[in-house]
């Protein structure tokens, strides 16, 4: 009589997931690598013939990494230590739709941005907030499509910021009555996770709700944090992560943005 194969085999390691995570990181890296040092020898031996398919390859490149941060950040405990900094969150989401403003053109779609507020200090992790806000834009920006319409808000109500992103999509479906447990129209909605989460770390919560005229509202609703005396205010800067060196709206719109968002001239 055959022997039995070890039960061991069969079974799943509970850290699975983060070793996938981590070799998925390295094998990204690798190809990152790659791509820096081929990419410069095609432009200079082929001009600009090729920049069709360098500009393919970065994008996918950039969802790799969007996919493999979020895998990481959900893979942290549901509670852990922001970094926190004195920062301008008028500032940030400012400049934040400014940049989203001159993508979305690129996709045909029309974003504007809405805020009575010059400056609101608080204390924060910029990162992540603006994380939050730029996950919540891809969703909207998706939701809204060729020649639809999508904004981002800023308003203060008393001693909470709100954030409001929105879009003229056909809405999301949700499960039973309640606003809920929000169903994906397209993806896996990892980034809906995370921007709560995240929002939750600082306190605040994200709700959806359906617009009367058409459409999906994102609310976030952040406590206001003002900074001690003697805190410095920092403007968070915008154009490239500090951690990875890529641009975090690039990176974060990587899903819906048109692949000549990413040729290397925008990407170098």
């Amino acid at each position: 009589m055959k022997g039995h194969m070890p039960e061991e085999l069969f079974s799943v390691p509970e850290d699975l997931l983060p070793l996938l995570t981590e070799q998925l990181r390295e094998q990204m890296n690798n190809l990152f690598a790659v791509a820096g040092l081929i990419g410069p020898v095609v432009r200079e031996q082929q001009g600009g013939r090729y920049d069709q398919y360098l500009a393919i390859m970065n994008q996918n490149l950039y969802r790799m990494l969007r996919t493999v941060n979020n895998l990481e950040f959900l893979q942290l405990p549901r509670e852990f230590p922001v970094r926190e900094e004195c920062l301008d969150l008028a500032g940030l989401c400012r400049e934040l739709a400014d940049q989203t403003a001159a993508l979305a053109r690129q996709m045909e779609v029309r974003f504007t941005y809405e805020s009575e507020l010059k400056t609101l200090l608080t204390c924060a992790d910029a990162a992540l907030l603006r994380r939050m806000a730029l996950h919540l834009i891809s969703n909207a920006l998706r939701a809204a499509g060729r020649q639809g319409q999508a904004g981002f808000r800023l308003t203060q109500a008393r001693e909470r910021a709100i954030l409001t992103v929105w879009d003229s999509g056909p809405g999301m479906p949700f499960d039973g009555e309640t606003e809920s447990s929000p169903r994906p129209v397209e993806g896996l909605g990892i980034g809906l996770t995370v921007a709560q989460r995240i929002a939750e770390l600082h306190g605040g919560a994200l709700v959806l709700e359906q617009r009367e005229e058409r459409g999906l509202r994102a609310v976030v609703s952040l406590p206001i944090r003002p900074p001690e005396d003697s805190q410095t205010l920092r403007s968070p800067k915008m154009g490239y992560d500090a951690e990875g060196g890529f641009p975090p709206v690039l990176v974060e719109l990587s899903s819906v943005l048109p692949y000549q968002a990413f040729l290397p001239e925008d990407v170098e």
